[in-house]
Order: C-alpha cells, then structure tokens, then sequence
C-alpha cells in the first residue's frame, strides 16, 4: 500500500506523544522515521517504528532524556545521552559536530547512554547540507559471529561517511555485516531470498534465506575477516571515546539494542581545500566512475547516495510503499 508522506509523520508523531514524548522529540523522530522511508530506506523508517515503540514501552528508552554535557576539549566533546530518543541525541550530536568544525576546522563529538540513531545517513545528509563532511559510527548489542566464530560477539556496528557532491552528498551508510537486520527483516516481510549469501543457517551452511540468518543471528560479516576486524576497531573507538558501554556490556546489560555508544565528527574541508578545487576533484571522481562499461547490458553504475533523490521524488508523488500488515500493527498503537 501507499501512505502520503504527511499522513505517515502525522501517525508516527501522535503515538510518540501518547507515550510521553515532547512535542519537539516527537516531531523530529516522525520526520526522520518517515523521511527514512520516503527515501527508499523502508528497513530504518516506518518498518522499525513498531520496534522503537516496544523498546519505549519495556523502559529501554526514556522519552524525557536529553543529551548532557560530561567532558569537553578544544574540538573534542562527550556528551551523556540520559538513555533518550536516539534520532534527537544524534542530530544534536552532529549539530555541535558541525560548530566544533566551524570554530576549529574539525569537531568530534561522543556519545554514550542512547538508543538507535535509525538511518546513519541522516547525520551525513545534515553536515553536508552545511557544506561539511562527516564521519559517524555506532556499537550494537552482540548480533554478529567474529570471523571463525560460532555465537555473536561483535556488533554490525554502522559506518557512516559522507561528503558534498556535485548534484548532491556522496553518502555510504553500511553495517559490518553483509546485509543490516533491517533489510533482512524486509527480504522477509517481502517473502524473498537475498541476493547473496546472508549468513549461517542451522547446520551452519550459508544461506540466502533471511529467516534462517534472523534465526541463527550467525550472520556474515563484510568482507569476511575485513568486516569482523573493522567492527571491533569501531566497537572500541565509540566506547572509550564516549566512556560508554561496549557491545559486549550492551549485550550483559540488555540484551539488546540500547545504551549504545556513538561517535559523530565533521569536517570543515574547506580550511585547508579551496571549495571549487574540492569541487572539481569529486566531479572528477564521480564522472570517471559513472563513466564504468556495465556489467549486463541496459545496466549502469551508480554512486551511494545517487538514487536517493529520485526515489524521494517518487514516493512524495505516490506515497511511501509500506506493507499492510506493518501500517495495521502502528494504526494499533493509538495516537
């Protein structure tokens, strides 16, 4: 089914506020949640609204909390995120980001004690629009095997960069498995097989089934060892730079998706780089790449982030794409 853009904030935002939630944090989570959505990303949109309501319900998040100040210097800050919304923490993070990078070229700012920041992406589209670039990382609880390993230890601890293009950001938003939860619970949902290998099945096969892999939570790191390594480095980097909690105390702690640890760090490029010489070497970059002879005839390659305007484009004039039986299960909520 098709649910109008203003229609889907409108539902998100009312059950926020039946839970408690301030107006202000209620409108930004309905925005980003529907906008995650409208831009294609319908695993980190309304397909996980349900999901934050629960953790809300069973106390995991506390709708009143706001990001507290703890350690501040120079370029660097750490801020306590009081177990709150994790869209609001995150923009707010990567708003003081920004004017760290304004007053001294670059600005790192660390979070602990928040909830899930949704769509990675969201804080890179955010900087850039400033002209800024942006990096940003999160832990997770414990839902991916270390390379050789049998039970989950690592987190899929997602990696966001991004930078101003030409036509718009250059964004990749990716976690260190090879497919994120999220898109396995909408191959599911969708009743179809992932592309390519997922993940573990039962008897410790590699599957394509996303049920199977949600079963199992054996799921496959990127790039084999390369994305177990890099998903440690990022678990180490966002808990003792926020002095936060670790994948493993997440997974002591909850079991869960909460009290995760974020790092947000902008870029004011343009300190250093004219910004028309930056702006030529992206468009040089971008051209040569688009420039690729495809692999199957008709094909073309894109760049991450490319696609993002047209699909926006597309689901404002239709509505957003939103399965029926997940808009029952947020109409069930009240609001």
């Amino acid at each position: 089914m098709r649910v109008p853009f203003g229609e889907v904030q409108e539902v998100l935002r009312s059950v926020l506020l039946t839970r408690g939630c301030p107006e202000d944090l209620a409108e930004q989570v309905a925005r980003e949640m529907a906008t995650n959505s409208l831009e294609g990303v319908y695993s980190h949109g309304v397909n996980r609204f349900y999901w934050l309501i629960r953790n809300i319900d069973r106390g995991w998040v506390n709708v009143q909390g706001r990001p507290v100040l703890v350690e501040r210097f120079a370029a660097l800050e750490r801020y306590d995120g009081q177990m709150g919304l994790g869209v609001p923490n995150a923009l707010f993070c990567m708003d003081r980001a920004v004017e760290l990078a304004r007053e001294y070229g670059i600005g790192l700012v660390a979070l602990r004690n928040t909830n899930h920041w949704m769509r990675a992406a969201t804080y890179g589209l955010r900087a850039c629009a400033q002209g800024l670039a942006a990096i940003c990382f999160t832990n997770t609880f414990p839902n991916m095997p270390a390379w050789g390993g049998a039970d989950p230890r690592l987190g899929n601890n997602p990696l966001m960069l991004a930078f101003p293009g030409p036509e718009g950001p250059v964004v990749v938003d990716m976690a260190m498995s090879q497919f994120s939860y999220g898109a396995l619970e909408l191959a599911k949902l969708d009743g179809r097989q992932m592309p390519l290998p997922a993940g573990y099945d039962e008897q410790g096969e590699l599957t394509t089934d996303p049920e199977q892999v949600l079963k199992t939570m054996r799921i496959l790191p990127m790039g084999y060892w390369k994305g177990s390594a890099l998903a440690l480095l990022l678990d180490l980097f966002a808990a003792a730079f926020s002095a936060g909690n670790s994948t493993a105390m997440i997974g002591r702690k909850y079991g869960g998706d909460a009290a995760v640890s974020q790092v947000f760090i902008a870029i004011d490029y343009t300190r250093i780089v004219p910004p028309d010489r930056a702006g030529e070497i992206a468009q040089e970059i971008l051209a040569d790449l688009l420039a690729s002879e495809p692999l199957e005839e008709g094909g073309r390659v894109v760049y991450p982030g490319q696609r993002r305007r047209a699909v926006r484009e597309e689901n404002l004039r239709l509505g957003i794409p939103v399965h029926e039986r997940v808009w029952r299960k947020i109409l069930s909520l009240g609001g």
